[in-house]
């Protein structure tokens, strides 16, 4: 299933991004990308990666979560991973990178964390 995104906004300023399919190399995972840095320059500053309907992460998933971290860090923001499947949280140990993004087990509890404030927190939460 090719990748498929939508955008929501959560009270009072948090916007989501939930994301269906195989988030790996392509036209879409760009679309997605491109979607994200717009987003990150029109000043969003709390945004959540749903992944809960996501089947697969590839390197360039990867890059495009880790690029939108950066990012969006850099502008004073953050970001949370939401509803990674035991694929990609795989993927994020072998890479080290479940060190450096907040992982939630779903997009609710993620919006929660996000809306109470709480300060960044690494690895796998719960």
């Amino acid at each position: 299933m090719m990748l498929e995104t939508e955008i929501f906004t959560f009270e009072p300023d948090i916007t989501g991004i939930c994301c269906a399919g195989r988030f790996t190399l392509g036209n879409r995972l760009s679309e997605m990308e491109a979607h994200v840095s717009s987003l990150i320059r029109e000043g969003v500053r709390k945004l959540v990666i749903d992944l809960t309907q996501v089947d697969f992460v590839d390197s360039a998933g990867l890059g495009v979560i880790m690029r939108a971290f950066g990012d969006i860090e850099q502008a004073g923001g953050k970001l949370r991973i939401a509803g990674a499947n035991e694929q990609v949280q795989r993927l994020f140990d072998i890479t080290h990178t479940g060190a450096i993004l907040t992982i939630d087990p779903d997009l609710v509890t993620s919006v929660r964390r996000m809306q109470d404030g709480e300060a960044k927190e690494t690895g796998q939460s719960s």
